[in-house]
């Protein structure tokens, strides 16, 4: 019960404020869309149950719900290609000012799932079902416009009745997967969810749906992309996975109801759009497999996969040896490795995903020739944050202190780009710290608390950082300043939970 109310305390205190509780997994997803459409009225209702500054807050709230018990992807290379991709779709969409979180999680389900005020997020069981960049956008483009036309906030103003019983069930959802231990606990949630979902969704799914399809496929035509993506994709799920009662449907068909009808009218639509030439990164085949060797369980013999891909002759050859290359890194064959990365010839776009591997296997071959490695690839990608990231998370790890404070400037980029990325003060504490410096590493963990909603601890950090011998004064006002900032949020229900966390003990 502790957990299920730590979890959910704010969300829930919001909600009730309004007699209203949606902190649910709301999917969405489907084909295809218009050059020339009309957009809805988007008007009051939607504003009279969920204003546009809940939906922010709420968005804020399982975000920190989502890094806390990890289930975002932090891994460089995968987080930048998802970040910079969702970014280039809404800066075309038909509210490029709306703001938006993309992130993947780590869990074989195919599903994608829109949140209150902009939070996408992608599984990676539904990136490794797709065949090319168009089909990946086409997913976002259209958990985009989910957003961006309101429909959650339009959903939940007609079905008021049934929120309580939905948010029951995603708490134990929740609770009985972070209660298991499981590493699995992603899909444990996303399974339980699904139910749920497709209840919560039945009598709005088809209206949603269908403008979701219309207004994302003008997204996918605007940013250079095949608006074809959306409609192939679905298409190729409902061919993979016929209907048929003896068999479980994935997730997203579940919660995601396709017809044939469906993408037959995304696929009329293309005619109304002009013929253009389509721009896809050469990236995606690279994410892919770096996606595929990062989330393989044990049951899935990935050098067997890539004995057989790469003798077939497959036309991603380079990006099948960058993902075999890694597979030998993972498995500490480093030499092997190093030997696969040098038959790659990655196009120019794509060397500095090359070069970050290089990076991390000379690091376990040879720590010298590494730190030359890094020197170059610094200079040679200025201000890349997987070349930032990669280099920092290894360099703070070394037993050199000027290995360590160069780090400490790495991460700091990093943080300049993504002042709300609680991953990046995580780094920074633990940098800070290997560099003997126990007062900025505590400073950088209360910045990671606060960023997840856990003002008390950080409060806490920080008071207990005063106690500290030799703070300077720029130091001791600094935490000042974060103390009288973060002080007024903590809520009565976090601080009883931290001091029954304590054991009674008020601090």
């Amino acid at each position: 019960m502790n957990l299920t109310c730590n979890l959910w305390s704010e969300v829930y205190n919001m909600l009730m404020k309004k007699l209203l509780l949606i902190s649910f997994f709301i999917v969405f997803a489907a084909p295809v869309a218009v050059a020339q459409y009309k957009l809805p009225d988007l008007g009051n209702p939607a504003d009279r149950v969920l204003s546009a500054d809940d939906e922010q807050r709420y968005r804020q709230s399982i975000k920190q719900q989502m890094y806390q018990y990890n289930f975002i992807m932090t891994d460089p290379v995968v987080a930048n290609y998802i970040y910079h991709l969702g970014y280039k779709l809404a800066s075309y969409s038909n509210k490029p000012e709306q703001t938006f979180d993309f992130f993947m999680v780590p869990a074989n389900v195919i599903n994608a799932s829109a949140y209150p005020g902009g939070l996408i997020v992608l599984y990676s069981g539904l990136f490794l079902e797709t065949e090319n960049e168009s089909e990946v956008a086409g997913v976002l483009a259209h958990e985009i416009a989910h957003v961006n036309q309101r429909h959650i906030s339009r959903m939940i103003s007609k079905q008021q009745k049934t929120t309580v019983p939905i948010l029951l069930g995603m708490l134990a959802a929740v609770a009985a997967a972070q209660s298991s231990n499981s590493g699995d606990a992603p899909i444990a949630i996303a399974a339980s969810m699904s139910a749920i979902q497709q209840q919560m969704a039945i009598n709005f799914t088809r209206y949603h749906e269908y403008e979701a399809d219309r207004v994302g496929i003008n997204t996918l035509y605007q940013a250079g992309l095949d608006p074809e993506g959306m409609a192939t994709f679905f298409a190729k799920l409902m061919q993979k996975n016929r209907v048929d009662p003896r068999y479980q449907l994935p997730e997203y068909l579940r919660t995601h109801p396709l017809s044939v009808n469906r993408v037959t009218e995304a696929r009329n639509r293309l005619k109304a759009f002009t013929d253009k030439d389509v721009s896809e990164s050469e990236l995606y085949a690279y994410v892919k497999e770096r996606v595929r060797v990062l989330t393989a369980n044990e049951f899935i013999d990935l050098q067997a996969y890539y004995k057989g891909a790469l003798s077939s002759g497959e036309h991603n050859r380079n990006a099948l040896l960058y993902g075999q290359a890694l597979l030998q890194y993972k498995n500490n064959d480093f030499s092997a490795a190093w030997q696969t990365l040098q038959l790659s010839q990655a196009p120019a776009s794509v060397n500095y995903v090359i070069d970050a591997l290089k990076i991390e296997v000379m690091m376990r071959l040879d720590k010298t020739k590494a730190k030359s490695i890094i020197d170059e690839v610094l200079v040679k990608y200025p201000g890349n944050d997987v070349i930032l990231e990669t280099a920092g998370s290894l360099m703070l790890q070394s037993q050199n202190l000027e290995m360590v404070d160069r780090s400490i400037n790495l991460i700091r980029k990093l943080i300049l780009s993504q002042p709300e990325n609680p991953h990046f003060y995580d780094l920074l504490s633990i940098a800070n710290y290997n560099a003997l410096k126990p007062v900025q590493a505590g400073e950088a963990m209360a910045r990671k608390e606060h960023l997840m909603g856990r003002n008390y601890r950080a409060v806490r950090i920080l008071k207990n950082l005063k106690k500290e011998d030799g703070l300077d004064y720029y130091q001791s006002a600094e935490i000042n300043a974060l103390i009288a900032a973060y002080e007024p949020l903590i809520t009565d229900r976090e601080r009883q939970q931290e001091i029954a966390a304590d054991g009674g003990i008020r601090r």
